[in-house]
C-alpha cells in the first residue's frame, strides 16, 4: 500500500521499539488495514459469504492490546469512493475479479491450496464488513469515525488537529499526505516501527535537508501514486534525484522529455496539478465543528468545477 519504495528509502529514520513507548497518547487507526490483515486468515469463508468473525477478533484484541498498554484508539474508516481514485479502483476490481475465476477454477480442480491464495486476493473488505467491527467498537465504548471519503486525508486531518497524537497504518501515503507520527507494522505483541516527519532532513542516502512538505509530496508523486497515472521508469530514486537537480515539477518534466530517456503524456502536467488536489483539498469530517470541510482551505480562484468532483462533493 502506498508509495512503492517510501518506508525502504526512510529506512535509516525508522525507529524500532514497543508500542509502549505511546503510552499516554491518543492514536488513530487505519481500520482498513486491520480489517484486511485480519481477514487473510478467513478469506475463503468471507467471499462464500460465510459467516466469519475472525476478521473483528483480529482488530478488536489490537485495541485492547493498545487500551492495555494505556494508548487510547481513535478508528478511522473509509467512506464512499473517491472519483480522483476511480482509475485504480477500476483496476483493483479487474483484478479481484480475475481472482475470483481463478479460485473457483482451481477448487473445482481439487487444488484447494492454491485456489485459497486467489480467495485472499479477491477479498474485498465490503461497508457490511466493516459495520461488523463498528458494532464490536461500540460495544467496548472505543471512538471511531467514518470518513467522507479516504481515511488517509481524515487521519491526517485529526493529528494535524491535535485530536490525535499520531497514527497506526501499512500505508505509507501517510507520510505524503503530510502526517508527523507515523507508526507502521505493528504486531500481536505491541512490537512496531515509527518515523517521525522531523527527522526527514536525516535521510543520507535520499538527502531531503531543507525540503518542504510540497518538495516531498510531488517527489512521491512523480514516482506514482493512486491518483496518477505512473511513468514508466520514473522510480523514486529517479524523481528524487531530477527534483533536486530541476527544482520544479515543470522543469523536471521539461529536462526528461529534452533527454528522451522516458515517454510521458502531453497531459501528465496537467493530470499531475489535478492529482495534487487530492492530497490537499479531500473532504473531511471535522468532529469538533461536525460538518464536513476540507483538508485545508480552497484557495478563492483556479479549482474548477471538475476539480471539486474531482476531490468529492
Amino acid at each position: 500500500m502506498g508509495i512503492q519504495g517510501l518506508l525502504p528509502m526512510l529506512k535509516e529514520i525508522q525507529e524500532s521499539g514497543h508500542i509502549e513507548h505511546f503510552r499516554g497518547k491518543r492514536l488513530a487507526v487505519d481500520a482498513y488495514v486491520w480489517l484486511h490483515k485480519g481477514a487473510f486468515g478467513c478469506a475463503e469463508a468471507l467471499v462464500k459469504g460465510q459467516v466469519n468473525t475472525k476478521f473483528v477478533d483480529y482488530a478488536m484484541h489490537r485495541v485492547r492490546l493498545l487500551r492495555h498498554y494505556g494508548i487510547e484508539p481513535y478508528i478511522v474508516f473509509d467512506g464512499g469512493p473517491l472519483p480522483a481514485k476511480k482509475v485504480t479502483e477500476v483496476a483493483r476490481a479487474k483484478s479481484r475479479a480475475e481472482s475470483l475465476a481463478k479460485a473457483r477454477s482451481l477448487e473445482s480442480q481439487g487444488r484447494g491450496h492454491q485456489a485459497r491464495d486467489h480467495y485472499t486476493k479477491c477479498l474485498d473488505i465490503t461497508p457490511e464488513l466493516a459495520f461488523q467491527l463498528i458494532k464490536a467498537l461500540r460495544a467496548e465504548e472505543v471512538d471511531y469515525i467514518v470518513a467522507p471519503y479516504e481515511a488517509d486525508a481524515q487521519l491526517c486531518y485529526l493529528e494535524r488537529e491535535g485530536i490525535v497524537d499520531g497514527i497506526i497504518t501499512e500505508d505509507s501515503d501517510l507520510l505524503v499526505f503530510g502526517c508527523k507520527q507515523v507508526i507502521f507494522k505493528l504486531d500481536g505483541q505491541g512490537h512496531c516501527v515509527w518515523i517521525n516527519r522531523e527527522r526527514f532532513g536525516e535521510t543520507s542516502s535520499f538527502p531531503m535537508h531543507g525540503w518542504t512538505d510540497v518538495e516531498f509530496r510531488r517527489m512521491t508523486m512523480l514516482s506514482g501514486c493512486d491518483y496518477l497515472p505512473s511513468i514508466q521508469g520514473m522510480g523514486l530514486k529517479t524523481a528524487h534525484r531530477m527534483l533536486r537537480r530541476c527544482k520544479t515539477v515543470e522543469k523536471t518534466l521539461a529536462t526528461v522529455r529534452m533527454e528522451g530517456s522516458m515517454d510521458i503524456p502531453s497531459t501528465y502536467l496537467a493530470q499531475f496539478a489535478q492529482a495534487e488536489l487530492a492530497f490537499m483539498y479531500q473532504r473531511v469530517y471535522c468532529p469538533r465543528a461536525q460538518r464536513i470541510i476540507t483538508l485545508n482551505e480552497l484557495p478563492e480562484v483556479g479549482i474548477s468545477e471538475d476539480d471539486h468532483k474531482w476531490i468529492g462533493l
